[in-house]
């Protein structure tokens, strides 16, 4: 990126979960690294205890003449104060995207994860197969790996396998050798027309991937295959044998239970297959991990070291994330906010839950916009719960159009006969939470915001 070793890099929103993985990546390159957020937590104070310079607050006073480069987000206005400062003095500044895609150019093989859903978990899966067969991969998530005790791992090699997201259409600034397309819906309507427009941009993604490089695939998703055959690369798919479509990489899901799901998954001219346990539920995240077989076997990791890694797997931050245990009630976080991805959640959730028990959701939509284009799909997806308690819409970098609420929402969701209600504030859907719940049940709670301090409350 032509900036020498102890260049000064400042982060606009340092404490994102992509910024924050990035400034770690530009500390361990051996640069200086400065930012500023909002608000102090766990996220800056680990950065300071990794050698960052954190200001809490955003001013021009932060931005001084002895900064390189400094990096920010879509989210950052444009009247923001350090932005407009950087500008003043003549400093480099460069988006996060950008930025990231600059950061591909890096290593020989970067892998791209995309999709509408998903890309967490199995760029996750990915680095972790890589890491069982010694491939040493830097890894770059939007949330937090266990295994590698936070959202990023630095490294020197080869191999880089980082989240393609498909907001603004930020995967096109990266430079993939591999790209992977787990799926392709109508998602971000605020930037998007409409799933015309989201293919189109997923066209222009997967033809970024060199020729001698390639495109793995879900089959089953019909606009991610239609997209994927469009690549200038060789395409690899995956799907589930009971799908019935021929595939490259096959799976037969063999059992689910509370603590996981068993698979055994085929590449072509395999017969025998290979058992796996994963210890995260869901058909869905046998095609994660499916997707993430297909990428690694054809990179040359060993059937073995695939079924090691993924055994390693238990899950990333607020992905199926157990929490606690309240009076026999077993507490889950998931980040899901998408219809699709709610549906798919429920669903593992019901399949895990014991007889008698009920799967009790928390619902908090993920900006107005997205509250009113999918309102009728969120009916049908929470359809799937026992009850839902319904919190206010988490606004994000939106304003409120006066159209849509929380309070709504539930409305909607009882006149479609779901037994729903809006409590409130957090604290009251605590309490009615924990006035309900009993033995045996599952509490989940879904979306992208801060819904997840309710499950804190009712601990």
């Amino acid at each position: 990126m032509n900036l020498p070793k102890g260049a000064h890099i400042h982060f606009i929103g340092i404490g994102g979960s992509s910024m924050s993985g990035l400034a770690l990546l530009a500390l361990h390159a051996g640069y200086r690294v400065s930012g500023s957020d909002r608000a102090a937590g766990a996220v800056t104070a680990m950065l300071e205890s990794k050698g960052a310079t954190v200001m809490i607050g955003q001013c021009r006073e932060n931005i001084t003449s002895d900064i390189d480069l400094v990096i920010y987000t879509v989210a950052v206005g444009a009247d923001n104060p350090e932005l407009l400062a950087a500008k003043e003095l003549g400093i480099s500044v460069i988006e996060r995207g950008r930025y990231l895609g600059l950061l591909c150019q890096e290593y020989a093989y970067p892998v791209a994860v995309s999709g509408t859903h998903g890309k967490t978990t199995t760029t996750a899966m990915i680095g972790g197969i890589m890491l069982a067969a010694g491939k040493d991969p830097a890894i770059h998530l939007g949330g937090t790996f266990p295994l590698i005790g936070g959202s990023v791992r630095p490294s020197s090699g080869d191999y880089f396998v980082t989240e393609a997201c498909e907001y603004h259409a930020h995967m096109l600034e990266l430079a993939p050798f591999v790209t992977v397309l787990l799926n392709v819906e109508a998602e971000h309507l605020d930037y998007y027309k409409d799933l015309e427009e989201i293919k189109a941009a997923f066209v222009k993604f997967v033809r970024l991937c060199p020729p001698e490089g390639f495109c793995v695939v879900c089959k089953e998703d019909a606009d991610a295959y239609d997209v994927a055959l469009q690549a200038n690369c060789r395409q690899i798919t995956y799907a589930l044998k009971a799908s019935g479509l021929a595939a490259d990489y096959e799976a037969d899901c063999l059992e689910e239970s509370s603590d996981g799901i068993a698979f055994r998954w085929y590449s072509v001219g395999d017969t025998e297959g290979h058992d796996v346990k994963l210890h995260v539920p869901g058909r869905h995240n046998v095609l994660n991990a499916l997707a993430a077989v297909a990428v690694c076997h054809t990179l040359g990791c060993s059937p073995e070291a695939i079924c090691e890694g993924l055994a390693l797997f238990t899950g990333t931050g607020r992905r199926y994330e157990k929490v606690g245990v309240v009076r026999g009630a077993t507490l889950i976080d998931d980040y899901a906010h998408h219809p699709t991805e709610i549906a798919a959640t429920l669903a593992a959730a019901r399949a895990s839950v014991a007889e008698g028990g009920r799967v009790l959701a928390i619902f908090q939509a993920h900006t107005y916009s997205r509250a009113l284009a999918f309102k009728e799909e969120f009916a049908t997806a929470l359809g799937l719960a026992d009850r839902i308690f319904v919190a206010d819409i988490y606004a994000a970098r939106e304003p409120d159009p006066g159209t849509i609420s929380g309070k709504m929402m539930a409305d909607d969701f009882v006149r479609a006969g779901l037994l729903a209600s809006y409590e409130g504030d957090f604290e009251a859907i605590a309490r009615a939470v924990s006035a309900e719940l009993r033995s045996g049940d599952l509490i989940i709670s879904l979306g992208a915001g801060d819904v997840n301090k309710i499950l804190k409350m009712i601990r």
